[in-house]
């Protein structure tokens, strides 16, 4: 028997195994071999089991000349990413998007959340770049104008399995001259659960104004940098199951900021906080324990001198931390860079064209958009 016809006939449980350790899109070219091989690999178990052996790669969103948005996905080694995009698609063209500036919410187990921004209203979209599935959100019936303020967070819940969309909005009064908010006189929080097809309004929102936080998803909740009017910086959690605010303790007890420079992310398994406020370092808080304040430690003071020092207006996020202390950031809105364990300095990234860039950790799945959502309403690119 050939060695072909030998991979044909092994059982299924055996074939599956084997292909579920397969890169996503190696995987994918493996559905046109037999219509057997098809069958195992469009499962939901299939999903499940290769998602569990997949390793996150990073995301890139490109703003290019011309308008319209690249999004491009690598894949990480043991302590670098790969020069050359996994896979590359122009968002606009892909999903139908005809105008405005298209950037990311968050991404869970392979699918993503977009947000197309508009002058009156956002568009929203989950998609898979790996099945190339996605949906379109239905519109929101709340228009904003200045001055006002809506953040957004994408999240799971670790019970039920659902996946949520949460539109915190914000409207205040600000000061004509300075711009700064006087007052709060409307906040309210939307959830749109995948698979319903409609936005529930579930109250107030109980915590001042963000400025440009997309909330980061860990440990079964959403986290946001938050101001009240005076200045103070907290953190303000959502519990996606329960879907109710809860206040987070900081590893900065209600400090006030001229400029808000503080970021929330996920590294190494923990809850980190990248404080870019210092004109010379970039200062990384790590969460120990989760939930747990006294757990927050000052783990990395990053030197930005000489090349990247001055006076800083921009939040830097952290996105990971390799196995030899190099630490992968970016600088918001415009570059990719890498701390040097070994030579303790800064070192810019090539991620393809130097344009705006927004970043995200991406893991390839198989999870489909049709497993929440009718069938009719999944389109394809």
């Amino acid at each position: 028997m050939s060695d072909e016809g030998f991979l044909m006939n092994l059982p299924s449980h055996i074939i599956v195994e084997i292909l579920s350790s397969l890169p996503a899109l190696t995987a994918i070219n493996c559905k046109i071999v037999c219509k057997k091989w098809l069958s195992l690999i469009s499962t939901p178990e299939f999903a499940k089991l290769h998602l569990s052996k997949s390793n996150p790669g990073l995301g890139v969103f490109q703003h290019e000349p011309g308008g319209g948005e690249v999004c491009r996905l690598f894949e990480f080694d043991h302590h670098d990413i790969h020069s050359d995009p996994v896979i590359k698609f122009e968002v606009s063209v892909s999903l139908g998007i005809s105008h405005g500036v298209t950037g990311h919410v968050g991404s869970i187990n392979g699918l993503v959340c977009l947000r197309n921004f508009g002058h009156e209203s956002d568009t929203l979209y989950i998609c898979n770049p790996i099945t190339r599935e996605y949906v379109d959100l239905p519109l929101l019936d709340v228009p904003f104008e200045n001055p006002s303020q809506v953040t957004y967070g994408f999240g799971l819940s670790t019970v039920s399995g659902k996946y949520k969309v949460v539109r915190i909005f914000h409207e205040g009064v600000s000061d004509p001259t300075t711009g700064a908010w006087l007052s709060i006189s409307r906040s309210d929080c939307h959830v749109y659960t995948l698979g319903t097809n409609s936005w529930r309004d579930i109250g107030d929102v109980p915590f001042g104004y963000s400025c440009r936080s997309v909330g980061p998803y860990f440990n079964g909740n959403l986290h946001w940098v938050i101001q009240d009017l005076e200045g103070s910086e907290l953190i303000s959690c959502f519990d996606v199951e329960k879907e109710s605010f809860q206040p987070f303790p900081p590893p900065f007890p209600g400090e006030r900021h001229k400029r808000s420079l503080h970021s929330l992310g996920v590294v190494a398994g923990c809850l980190c906080l990248c404080d870019n406020t210092s004109d010379s370092e970039i200062v990384m808080w790590v969460m120990k324990e989760y939930g747990v304040k006294k757990s927050w430690i000052r783990e990395f003071i990053i030197s930005k001198v000489p090349d990247f020092a001055g006076p800083a207006c921009e939040m830097v996020y952290a996105l990971k931390i390799f196995e030899n202390g190099d630490i992968l950031l970016t600088l918001e809105d415009y570059c990719l860079f890498f701390y040097r364990n070994q030579s303790k300095t800064l070192q810019k990234v090539e991620a393809g064209p130097n344009y705006t860039i927004q970043t995200m950790l991406y893991i390839q799945s198989f999870v489909s958009v049709k497993d929440f959502v009718l069938k009719e309403n999944v389109r394809v690119f």
